[in-house]
């Protein structure tokens, strides 16, 4: 495949994938601006302070129909000061309006949901930008495969949480399968495979030897060595797309 064919078909994935990431980088900003009222009262914000955030989170749901299926906020350990751990997370359900996702945020309680220790809250924490996890079960909402994008929300160097949106996999795949070209995949940044249009790797496949800071590095589609095609990144999110 040319250098200009993989270009453009990876320009137009990383156009799928901005979008979202351009709602969810806005509804940053607005965290950011409620934290800095609370500050001038001398205070943390309460969980209940986070309720004009939802206008913006279900536009974002309304926006993105029907590729994104859940967004939102979630905190940083103590951000609030009357929730040590908060989800402002909302899911479109199977009725006609989209429901709060709530889970056990009692670290006492028997189905604990310590987010904490998730990659899509890890990553964004400890690189300052945004990444894309899975695929993988979502066994604490919607029991499909997903994928979370999720970006951190910054205050100078302070770490707030990340703002972030939930992706059916299989609506992802109807979205972009027609992007790519004969034999193409889609990766995370750890080499997983998101999308296969090759029948030598599956969906949740690990490839391990490909370079992916050669490619993040790269303006233009970088080789993989042993004639394995070529890599390039897809938009703004650590995304990749390998072609033959």
């Amino acid at each position: 495949m040319t250098e200009s064919l993989a270009h453009s078909a990876a320009r137009d994935v990383g156009r799928v994938f901005d979008g979202v990431l351009r709602s969810v980088e806005r509804l940053s900003a607005h965290v950011v601006g409620l934290v800095h009222d609370a500050a001038a009262r001398g205070a943390r914000p309460a969980h209940e302070e986070l309720a004009p955030l939802r206008l913006e989170i279900l536009g974002i749901l309304g926006e993105h129909a029907p590729l994104v299926t859940g967004t939102g906020f979630v905190a940083a350990p103590d951000l609030l000061a009357d929730a040590p751990l908060w989800l402002e997370w909302w899911q479109a359900g199977d009725g006609p309006d989209p429901e709060r996702l709530v889970v056990d945020l009692d670290p006492a309680g028997r189905g604990f949901y310590d987010y904490t220790g998730r990659p899509w809250f890890t990553v964004p924490r400890d690189t300052g930008g945004p990444n894309v996890h899975g695929p993988y079960v979502d066994y604490h909402g919607t029991d499909q495969y997903i994928l979370t994008m999720s970006t951190p929300v910054l205050d100078g160097g302070g770490f707030l949480g990340i703002t972030g949106a939930d992706l059916y996999l299989r609506r992802v795949e109807k979205t972009v399968l027609p992007l790519l070209p004969p034999g193409a995949i889609l990766l995370n940044s750890q080499g997983r495979v998101i999308i296969s249009r090759s029948a030598r790797h599956l969906t949740g496949a690990l490839l391990r030897r490909l370079d992916m800071e050669a490619a993040e590095r790269a303006a233009a589609p970088v080789e993989v060595p042993g004639g394995g095609g070529t890599l390039s990144r897809c938009g703004e999110l650590r995304l990749y797309l390998l072609t033959p």
